[in-house]
């Protein structure tokens, strides 16, 4: 296990129609941390939201969760109207933009609520969940 990477500051991103999970992540530490839940008001209130965060927070990178490994019909409308925010996401911001695959991530947030006693919303546990998830796999390599 090599040195860990210099802090890079990472927004985590669960996206959802209706709302919008957040999470904090540094890279030179490996952790995440859930913030909030933000209502979803439309792609382009959410990006304006997302853009002064990153601005006023310093962030370097946001890591979105997507569902890459669902196959039903609703997973595969999820992963388009998802990849679709991203690239709306990318053009209006100029910090990298990473896809990680959420599998399951809401099924651990609620775990961690029922057995774990965790206090933040399912949404922003599941962000948190992506953003470690990711930070697990920088750190392997």
């Amino acid at each position: 296990r090599g040195p860990r990477a210099v802090s890079m500051r990472i927004l985590g991103v669960d996206y959802g129609t209706k709302k919008i999970g957040l999470a904090f992540g540094d890279a030179s530490v490996g952790i995440a941390v859930p913030l909030e839940v933000i209502p979803n008001r439309g792609d382009d209130q959410a990006i304006k939201s997302l853009a002064i965060r990153v601005q006023h927070e310093d962030i370097e990178m946001i890591v979105i969760g997507v569902p890459l490994s669902s196959g039903n019909r609703h997973g595969l409308e999820q992963l388009e109207k998802t990849r679709a925010f991203v690239a709306k996401l990318e053009a209006a911001i100029k910090i990298p933009v990473v896809e990680e695959d959420e599998a399951n991530t809401t099924q651990e947030a609620i775990r961690l609520q029922r057995e774990e006693g965790a206090e933040a919303e399912e949404d922003a546990l599941a962000a948190m969940l992506v953003v470690q998830q990711y930070l697990n796999r920088l750190d392997k390599n």
